[in-house]
This record gives structure tokens, sequence and C-alpha cells, in this order.
């Protein structure tokens, strides 16, 4: 008998920036994110896993067209094995995952579709706590993209849990607009947690961590969106900074160029907001009303955007059994 599988799970960005992790993927301190899409929702990770009974595991792995390699790639495969021995399961699973107009947080979507296939295949049930636990073997950050919306990565838990804050649907007044820089290289996740932490002031950041949280939350509870982006950017801005500070740059010169534009904004009335992670993505955050004059002056000073909006989890878009 085969089993086919088919979902689709979008990026996120940060709002408590991921900075620091443990061995074995878990952060170091509590952490933001948010599932964000274009308008249609192609901008998304779209992933088919075919199971087949066979008498041994066989596993094939394609991304983007290409074999799963390196070591994430094997850690994807380790965490792959362990959901079928823990199941009592053997079989040929081929996977396929392909990326769609992400510029930045393809590894979270790309673990959350991709054991949202493996559960549906298998006929698990498995709850999003039961898929974190796997889905994190491979990317730190998947809890974002696997419980969609605004998410709270907990990380002083007796194991990492991840809560949905607000959904798609309470966070439609949020527009964004992502801006993407096409340079010829980037800087790793793993080079940004193993270099932050050798910045001396990244104990101060930890102790403010809770905090940020706490005004995020707060924020949340008002209906205060603006109160949350500002929040957003001045943890991100902190981390950029301790970052820059052992040498690792992120922000490139135009990045920074446009941040600065932002603030500008800021001083004309308009509330705007700047969000960058690891790559080379830069995501302006405002809420609705402001959305049409920040999208005039993204224009006026020549700057190709794409407007987003907050995304759900997981959608299984697929699932069929085919008999002999």
């Amino acid at each position: 008998m085969t089993k086919i599988s088919t979902v689709v799970a979008y990026p996120t960005i940060p709002i408590i920036f991921l900075g620091g992790i443990n061995p074995d993927r878990t952060p170091l301190y509590d952490t933001m994110g948010l599932a964000v899409t274009n308008k249609d929702e192609t901008t998304r990770t779209e992933t088919t896993v075919k199971f087949e009974n066979y008498h041994e595991t066989k596993i094939q792995f394609h991304l983007d067209g290409q074999a799963l390699i390196g070591l994430r790639g094997k850690q994807i495969i380790d965490s792959i094995k362990l959901l079928l021995k823990t199941n009592n399961l053997k079989g040929k699973v081929s996977i396929n995952s392909n990326n769609y107009n992400i510029f930045s947080g393809s590894s979270d979507s790309g673990l959350a579709a991709l054991f949202t296939a493996l559960n549906d295949v298998f006929g698990l049930n498995y709850s999003k706590d039961q898929i974190l636990e796997y889905s994190m073997k491979g990317s730190e950050s998947a809890g974002r993209s696997l419980y969609g919306g605004l998410t709270l990565t907990k990380a002083n838990e007796k194991s990492v849990k991840v809560v949905q804050l607000a959904s798609e649907e309470k966070l439609s007044g949020i527009s964004f607009f992502s801006i993407p820089f096409h340079y010829k290289s980037r800087i790793s996740a793993d080079e940004i947690h193993a270099g932050i932490i050798k910045n001396p002031a990244f104990s101060e950041r930890v102790k403010q961590i809770p905090i940020w949280v706490t005004r995020i939350k707060d924020a949340l509870k008002k209906d205060d969106f603006n109160d949350l982006l500002k929040t957003a950017e001045e943890n991100i801005q902190n981390a950029h900074e301790l970052l820059e500070g052992v040498r690792i740059k992120v922000r490139k010169p135009e990045m920074l160029k446009l941040c600065e534009q932002v603030k500008q904004m800021r001083q004309e009335g308009i509330n705007a907001y700047y969000l960058i992670g690891g790559g080379n993505l830069v995501t302006i955050g405002t809420t609705s009303n402001c959305a049409n004059q920040v999208s005039r002056n993204l224009t006026k000073n020549q700057w190709n955007y794409y407007e987003f909006k907050v995304a759900s989890a997981p959608k299984i878009i697929k699932s069929q059994t085919l008999k002999e």
C-alpha cells in the first residue's frame, strides 16, 4: 500500500530574535516569531511525502530538486528515522520539498511541512507538541511555522514548548512589506548562534528578554500593534548590535539605509518598524491604516517590495492512499 501527503507551510520572521542555541538546537532563551506569506499565499514551502511498505527503511529526500546534504540534512534524516523507529515502521520514504518565493525562514516552514506530512502519511495523529519534538531537530525555530500566527517558544520548560499567542485573524490589522537584498552570500544561522553568545553583553540581553516578552504580550492584550512592532524592532536591533560587536554583520549598508528611512517615516508620523532576521531580508511592519503611506514612501525611494501578511499553521492540501 502506498500513501501520499502534500503539505504547505509558511516561512517566518523574528519578533524576539533567536540568537544562541544548545547542542540539541533548542534556544537558550524565550523567543517569538511570526509565520508570514504574501497575499495569495504562494510564498510557502510545499512538501510531498510518499510512503511505501518495505522490509527495510529507505529515505530519499530532495529539496528544490537537489539531494539533501550537510549537517542539517543529516539531522533531518536522523529525525525521520527516529520517528519511524519509535512507531515500529519500515518502508520507503520519498520526500520532495520545494520553496516558492521564500527569502528567509525556509528551514522553519520546511520542517513544519515535512513532519506534518509524515504525521499524516503514517496516520500517527500526533499533536503539534509531539510533531514539534521531531521538527526542532532540524530547525531550532520550526515551531513558529508549525503553530502559525504569532508564537512564543518557551525555552526554560522541562522540554521546549511553543504556544500561539495570536492567530492570523487577530493580527489581520498588521501589514508587512518585505524587501529582499540579493547579496552573493549570507551568514548561516549556526554562525549567528555561535557568535552572539561571545559578546560580553549577551548576558544582559538574556536578562532583558522577559521584559520584551511581557511588553509584547501586553500590547496584544490591548490590540496595540504599534507597541508590538516597536518592541520587536528594539529587540532585533539589540541582537544585531551584539552580532556586529563580534564582527558578524548581517545588516549590510543598503539594509541599514532602508532602516534609516523607516526611522524617518516615523518622524513624519508614519508608524513603521523594521524586522531583520539572519538572512538578506528586511520586513517593514505597520498597521493597516498606515499601509498606503508606507507603500508610497517605499516606492518613492525606489525599493522593490513584496506585500506580506501573517500566515496560518501548515495545511494538508492532498492526502491519499493508493492500493497495489
